[in-house]
């Protein structure tokens, strides 16, 4: 998927423990996230997933970067 047309997988990984991956993907709206979890299950067999979303992203500000209003 690209951020043409709708979400971007920005980073996937292969773990041990109670999950096999993390994906990690960056959405503008709740819809572009719902259609990602929908693709997973059904043209993937994803059977359980557990989600978080992140809501708030500060980046350290310094000489050379700087908010505009």
């Amino acid at each position: 998927m690209s951020a043409r047309n709708g979400p971007d997988v920005v980073g996937a990984m292969r773990l041990t423990g109670d999950y096999d991956y993390q994906v990690r993907m960056a959405c503008t709206h709740a819809r572009d996230f719902e259609t990602v979890i929908d693709r997973l299950k059904s043209d993937f067999g994803v059977r359980e997933l557990r989600s978080r979303r992140l809501l708030l992203h500060e980046v350290p500000l310094g000489p050379d970067r700087v908010l505009e209003p």
